[in-house]
């Protein structure tokens, strides 16, 4: 603060000095943004998806595993592509790089191991001397790579690196009372350094207690994965920890203390109430939280939400010309970098799975093409991106080969069977979505579907659909037959 105190009033010095200059630069500046942002739309290819798996695997530590130079980041997205591109084409050694990847941070100094949880990076290129700080995006991301991991190997210690990641946020970054979660905790060396006993006596760092909107969504979207992946008897100290409902509590704050019902998603809550309006990232990963929980709990409420969520963007924030949705809405205030509206590749690649995902789930022609015409806005730009383009090329490839669909016809109950078998499916992507015939007789008719026999699952891919399927058994065995006559390219 001190330091910035004698540092403003030499700016505006340069300000008033350099305006025209300052101006012009800007404006450069500005120019040169939107150029490499708003290409020409290309096609897609599957050379896309090849591209920048080559790129990951190009910038993969073979050594300690992780990718690119220090100071070593987790990289999420890549870890991500790896385990997707493994389901897809059985390659052991795509399997191999993302499992060394978490094993090492898992044993190495960038987790915590006496309080759980992953430290922001390392500085060292065996995951040591790590920036001490933990960030609830970080720790989410790293959370649902676990899970996927743990899936495709069924290693008991990939499952127990969640649950203590998990119960972390549990202590430290959720406020239990009104069910959101916290946004960091602060670095402190020194501290981290102590035994947990030591530590239990020490004044701990400080805990960022804002409620950021996009990073609950996303520790919503990895709780959720957890609450059918992880066997809550498994918790560590004997507790049994309801993540599922943890969940839906985040969940249900973002919605109701967190957005303006004409308006869309605010960027954060500070306890005094939501601030900012107006951001694409908390428009599109919180639609993307609600259709997880769609997925995970049956419940039709939250697919309405994500598509009241999705009208808005299409509204406020989508360029339906050159494809692409910018990352401010169109109401932008004339203030800094706020009033240059500019295309963020990674929003765009969760808007492109949100849109993917409805059309999906609704048969609406149109959310396809705006997905397509998304993913096609960044043809020309990915080059540019290498390995930090990991989760456009998965849904690239989503696009180019649909997931497996799986409709599940009956009530939450009497489905569950079927339901986490369809959860469990061992396929590159799938759509999952329980219809009651009770309460969703007009979706039944959209997707042409009977109301009996109950519970039943029927599974598509692409054209080809099954006749119904009533165990969960053979619903693994009817998909995996499938999957097997889809011709998919290599």
């Amino acid at each position: 603060p001190d330091q910035m105190k004698d540092l403003l009033p030499k700016v505006n010095v340069h300000w008033q000095s350099n305006r025209l200059e300052i101006a012009g630069k800007a404006a450069e500046l500005r120019q040169r943004r939107q150029t490499a942002m708003s290409g020409e739309r290309g096609d897609l290819s599957e050379r896309i998806v090849d591209d920048i798996l080559r790129s990951v695997i190009e910038n993969y530590d073979p050594l300690y595993g992780g990718f690119g130079e220090t100071p070593k980041f987790p990289h999420s997205d890549a870890i991500e592509l790896l385990l997707y591109a493994y389901r897809k084409k059985r390659d052991p050694d795509l399997l191999h790089m993302a499992r060394k990847t978490l094993e090492f941070m898992s044993r190495g100094d960038v987790f915590d191991r006496e309080w759980g949880g992953f430290f922001r990076y390392a500085t060292r290129r065996d995951w040591s001397e790590p920036h001490y700080e933990k960030m609830l995006e970080d720790n989410a991301k790293l959370l649902s790579n676990l899970l996927t991991l743990y899936r495709t190997t069924k290693d008991d210690a990939h499952a127990e690196t969640a649950r203590r990641t998990i119960g972390y946020l549990e202590w430290k970054l959720r406020d239990r009372e009104r069910g959101f979660f916290y946004g960091s905790q602060d670095a402190d060396e020194e501290f981290y350094k102590l035994s947990k006993q030591e530590r239990d006596r020490a004044e701990e760092p400080y805990i960022d207690r804002t409620c950021y909107v996009s990073w609950n969504a996303m520790a919503v979207s990895a709780y959720l994965e957890a609450s059918w992946t992880l066997d809550a008897a498994g918790a560590e100290d004997g507790q049994q920890r309801d993540t599922r409902e943890a969940a839906l509590a985040a969940l249900e704050f973002l919605w109701n203390e967190c957005r303006d019902p004409e308006r869309g998603m605010y960027r954060f809550h500070d306890g005094s109430g939501p601030k900012i309006l107006g951001l694409l990232g908390d428009q599109a990963h919180t639609a993307k939280a609600l259709l997880d929980a769609h997925e995970v709990t049956g419940d039709a409420k939250y697919l309405e939400r994500a598509l009241e969520l999705a009208r808005l963007m299409l509204g406020r924030f989508v360029d339906r010309e050159n494809g692409g949705f910018y990352d401010v809405w169109d109401d932008v205030q004339d203030v800094g970098r706020l009033k240059d509206r500019q295309k963020s590749l990674q929003d765009n690649t969760v808007c492109a799975e949100v849109f993917l995902r409805l059309y999906h789930l609704t048969r609406e022609d149109d959310y396809r093409t705006i997905a397509q015409g998304t993913l096609e806005a960044f043809v020309s730009a990915y080059p540019h991106m290498g390995y930090f383009a990991a989760g456009y090329a998965r849904q690239v490839d989503t696009l180019l080969n649909p997931p497996a669909e799986v409709t599940i016809v009956g009530d939450v109950e009497s489905t569950s069977g079927l339901h986490l078998a369809a959860l469990w499916l061992d396929v590159p992507s799938r759509v999952v979505q329980v219809l009651d015939p009770a309460s969703g007789r007009e979706r039944l008719e959209t997707f042409s579907l009977p109301a009996e026999p109950t519970p039943a699952a029927y599974a598509c891919f692409g054209t080809m659909c099954s006749a119904p399927v009533r165990q969960p058994d053979a619903l693994i065995e009817t998909v995996r037959q499938m999957q097997q006559a889809t011709p998919r390219p290599a």
